[in-house]
């Protein structure tokens, strides 16, 4: 979404983005009104670009994968109860981390190679993972993505 606020001074949106992670929405209103002098609408709307960026320094890659697959499934509300109970963020928080998700504003956590990924939930012996994680990310079915974990070695 295209904000009509000002230029946001890089300590600022730092100080932002923190209280946003922390789902304290109303203060990082506050702060872009304070700092830019932006009506609510345009502060809110500028706030709320931000919530991806901010949720995706707060999720582990781990819990991220793990909710993809549970809102890939239509599991939504699951999703984010899991991402609430393994990242202590508040309810309103997790839901609208799972609905930047859904809504792409969250792009998958680059890093290592899926097979290498999968290899390290398949050591820790944490096979359901290990298939939620190909599932989230390549679109395959449960029994394509267990026979995909099961061949890696």
């Amino acid at each position: 979404m295209k904000s009509s606020v000002p230029y946001v001074l890089p300590e600022a949106r730092e100080r932002v983005i923190d209280l946003v992670s922390r789902g304290q929405y109303i203060p990082a209103i506050k702060l872009v009104r304070e700092a830019t002098g932006a009506g609510l609408k345009e502060a809110k709307e500028y706030v709320d670009g931000l919530k991806g960026e901010a949720f995706g320094r707060v999720v582990p890659p781990e819990v991220q994968a793990k909710a993809r697959a549970l809102i890939a499934d239509g599991r939504w509300k699951d999703a984010a109860k899991l991402v609430r109970k393994d990242t202590g963020l508040g309810l309103r928080a997790s839901k609208d981390y799972v609905d930047a998700v859904r809504e792409g504003r969250i792009p998958p956590q680059p890093g290592p190679v899926l097979s290498d990924r999968v290899r390290a939930f398949k050591a820790a012996g944490d096979h359901e993972s290990a298939i939620a994680l190909v599932r989230a990310e390549t679109g395959m079915q449960w029994d394509e993505a267990q026979r995909f974990v099961d061949a890696l070695r």
